[in-house]
């Protein structure tokens, strides 16, 4: 695959990540979680090291920097290698201010110190990629001095959670999952297994042409000539190899261009619209609601109180260790 279709697919990446929890596991502890079926789990290691463990397959090491990413709706438990004690997440549950969710692990040290995330599997990054994991993605992110910032920022949030703290938390994982893309796909580019079902390059023209222009006039017979196969055959492989139709994922990557628009210009709703290939606002608007739980127009107030929160605010530096640590 050329490295000009995974710049495309970086550019039309509208990730949803929604901030459901953070983990805090001593040692000797690990936390067992059942897999969710219609999510992407996303763990963030703010600090510690550990061992995740993915039902059926080996144990793999994490460290502190690191994003952990378990294939969906697999059952995992994450923690200490030779860990003795385990509880399930169920178990482990205490909602804190803002309704935002604790897991616990032990007596509250946190020896390892996660926020954890939902990624939509409907409406996942990059088009659903992510559904395609077999095994847990690990990517140390130590040496992106942006990201150490992000997670530094998520610890403090985290330490002394209050009013915003979900949605600041959520818009710096959004940051760094799209970072953590950058830097996965610049050091293994076609052999990620992120993009295992683009090994087809009988689809890729097809993906390219959805890619470079979601919004133009595309069919399932001028995709397929675009691959040189029949319509029939063009539809049944692509079936099979994204698990929807081709004009579902055209329908996909038309509304993650909008929801990118949304939060990045100040087109009228219509003019985006119109930009994505809908004739009808409202239209749009139903298949927008559809798939990201409210209108554009909301999505868009929404993306802008979040920015707001996320402007600087003096006094960083928190010591993880101590959860009642005052900010300096």
């Amino acid at each position: 695959m050329s490295c000009n279709i995974l710049s495309r697919l970086l550019t039309t990446l509208s990730v949803q990540v929604h901030a459901f929890a953070f983990c805090e596991i001593q040692t000797g502890w690990e936390l067992a979680k059942n897999g969710m079926a219609d999510a992407i789990l996303v763990h963030y290691v703010l600090a510690g090291s550990g061992m995740i463990a993915v039902e059926g397959q080996e144990p793999q090491s994490f460290g502190p920097n690191c994003m952990v990413i378990p294939p969906r709706g697999m059952r995992h438990s994450i923690g200490f290698a030779g860990a003795t004690r385990t509880v399930t997440a169920e178990n482990a549950r205490r909602t804190l201010p803002d309704g935002l969710i604790a897991l616990t692990a032990g007596d509250g040290s946190r020896d390892i110190l996660l926020a954890c995330g939902s990624i939509s599997a409907r409406y996942a990054g990059a088009l659903g990629l992510f559904d395609r994991l077999h095994d847990a993605l690990i990517e140390d992110l130590s040496n992106s001095d942006r990201l150490r910032h992000a997670f530094a920022f998520m610890i403090e949030e985290l330490v002394q959670p209050s009013l915003g703290t979900q949605e600041v938390t959520s818009a710096l994982m959004k940051q760094c999952l799209a970072i953590l893309l950058r830097i996965h796909l610049k050091e293994k580019g076609a052999r990620s297994p992120i993009f295992e079902a683009l090994r087809d390059p009988r689809l890729v023209p097809a993906i390219a042409a959805v890619l470079d222009a979601p919004g133009a006039q595309h069919t399932v017979d001028s995709l397929a000539a675009l691959c040189g196969m029949s319509r029939s055959g063009f539809a049944e492989r692509f079936s099979s190899t994204f698990g929807e139709g081709p004009i579902e994922y055209l329908q996909r990557a038309r509304l993650q261009l909008a929801a990118k628009l949304l939060t990045s210009s100040p087109m009228p709703v219509k003019v985006i619209s119109e930009s994505v290939g809908y004739a009808s606002r409202s239209y749009f608007s139903h298949a927008f609601k559809a798939a990201y739980g409210c209108d554009p127009s909301a999505y868009r107030a929404q993306a802008m109180s979040a920015a707001r929160l996320l402007e600087p605010q003096p006094g960083l530096g928190i010591d993880v260790a101590r959860p009642d640590a005052e900010r300096s």
